[in-house]
């Protein structure tokens, strides 16, 4: 008896394998004549009752080929899984369906498979010093000045008016016979930057006494968006009041900021929070400077193109989360931008890769580093979390957390921020922990399947470090069969 497939496997660049699967005619006769029976229902064939007409009369009616392409999805059921395990390859997602045949019957698969990521000498190479944050005298004067000016009071004053007073004005404008403005009693900020109703308009009440009345002209530019744009418009003024700012002295400011003691304890108090945020957000980039570091003088990053397609479906739909999250329509955001959510996808493209290295980079270093978790680890990120919200949010957070894919989601995170914590150690030259070869025992189940090389499509595509921890909490539920062949493209 002949073999039941014939496989036949050409490599690809981009990690993928074309597949030409053969099946035997005896093994896809029962599949092709189920599809008849089918089609027979839906047809009417002359001298037979629907459904009735033999198998070769409705061969003979319909084709083989149309037949055939009827019968791909089954056939694909038939022989994917037998044909791939008999090819030796190690898939890393589904396939997709580039051709067949009729006679005989035959499938030519695109099939991606597992990425391969080798670092290097990383240990020895990867040398990126901290850089220090250095809070500056000036920096704190900033935030002073700021907090001054919020906390500054308009006063009357008998002057004439500056710029940075706010002045009161009765006004008129006329375009020839149009009116353009009338207004009693009007505030205005006399900025020396903005300008206003029209260019020129602030600076005319610079030097004006309350009382004063200025009459002056000026011109509407052509690029302006008023009605009243490259008119010419006469305005009658007069000067009602003057109030200057007075800001808080530095003993005021300190107990109107928070009850501080005196002005150098507000100062240290805002140095401190300073030193904090750019602490924080160096370190942030440090992270990512490391990793960028490794990814960039990585031997190897292959990997199938379908990866970076699934990772910018997966941004698109942070997209659309993040404009739900806001109140707005993604949908009205496409017609504003003038775009299509697939142009929107392509401009996402080169993220999406970038993510797809760093995530691959992650996975090689776990694998590399011993990195390990136990399942203790993954109650206290759970618990962690979860004290920071509100009853009812920590509860919905635990159950999600708890499923199956909450718990692979959140595995991969764990692990990733754990890779990415020894190869910092490793781009600061610190000592490293010893390898965790022997310290296996009650290490959680599963965790090595999630990153070999064998490792499924859903997890090594899981969020990585390189990426807002935390900003796709629901994503981790995406862990994908290497059997969903149901998007074959043809």
């Amino acid at each position: 008896m002949s073999e039941p497939y014939q496989v036949a496997v050409e490599a690809m660049e981009n990690r993928q394998a074309r597949v030409t699967i053969t099946i035997a005619e005896a093994l896809a006769d029962p599949v092709l004549r189920k599809t008849a029976r089918r089609v027979a229902g839906e047809i009417r064939i002359a001298g037979f009752r629907p459904g009735k007409a033999p198998y070769e009369v409705i061969v003979r009616r319909v084709g083989r080929e149309a037949l055939v392409q009827e019968s791909l999805d089954a056939l694909f059921d038939l022989a994917y899984t037998d044909a791939i395990a008999q090819s030796e390859l190690a898939p890393s997602g589904r396939p997709s369906l580039s051709d067949y045949t009729a006679e005989p019957i035959s499938l030519t698969l695109v099939v991606p498979l597992q990425p391969v990521a080798d670092l290097g000498d990383y240990r020895s190479n990867l040398r990126i010093p901290m850089p220090q944050v250095i809070i500056a005298d000036e920096d704190v004067d900033k935030l002073v000045d700021e907090m001054r000016d919020q906390r500054s009071a308009w006063s009357p004053v008998d002057r004439p008016a500056q710029f940075g007073d706010m002045v009161t004005v009765d006004i008129s404008g006329m375009a020839g016979e149009d009116q353009v403005i009338q207004r009693e009693g009007w505030d205005i900020e006399l900025s020396d930057t903005d300008d206003g109703l029209v260019p020129g308009l602030n600076a005319a009440f610079v030097g004006m006494a309350i009382g004063e009345t200025k009459s002056f002209v000026l011109t509407y530019p052509d690029s302006s968006t008023s009605q009243w744009a490259g008119h010419a418009v006469e305005f009658n003024t007069t000067m009602q009041g003057v109030k200057a700012k007075v800001a808080p002295t530095d003993e005021e400011l300190a107990r109107e900021a928070g009850d501080f003691p005196d002005y150098a304890a507000l100062r240290a108090h805002l140095r401190g929070n300073l030193e904090e945020e750019r602490r924080g957000q160096a370190e942030t980039d440090y992270r990512h400077a490391v990793l960028e570091a490794v990814v960039a003088n990585a031997v190897t990053l292959d990997f199938p193109l379908q990866l970076v397609e699934d990772e910018q479906a997966r941004m698109l739909e942070e997209y659309k989360d993040e404009y739900r999250n806001l109140g707005l329509d993604f949908e009205s955001y496409l017609r504003y931008t003038q775009q299509t959510a697939e142009q929107v996808s392509e401009g996402l493209r080169p993220m999406a890769e970038g993510r797809v290295k760093q995530k691959l980079a992650l996975a090689a270093t776990a694998r590399a580093e011993n990195v390990h978790l136990h399942a203790e680890d993954l109650e206290s990120e759970i618990e962690s979390v979860a004290r920071t919200m509100k009853d009812d949010q920590a509860e919905s957070y635990r159950t999600l957390m708890h499923s199956e894919g909450g718990q692979m989601y959140l595995l991969e995170q764990l692990i990733n921020r754990r890779s990415l914590d020894r190869l910092v150690a490793i781009a600061q030259g610190n000592p490293l922990p010893p390898d965790v070869h022997d310290q296996d025992e009650g290490h959680d189940e599963g965790q090595d399947e999630g990153h070999d090389e064998g490792h499924d499509e859903g997890h090594d595509e899981g969020h990585d470090e390189g990426h807002d921890e935390g900003h796709d909490e629901g994503h981790g539920e995406g862990h994908g069969d290497e059997e969903d062949h149901k998007d074959h493209e043809e």
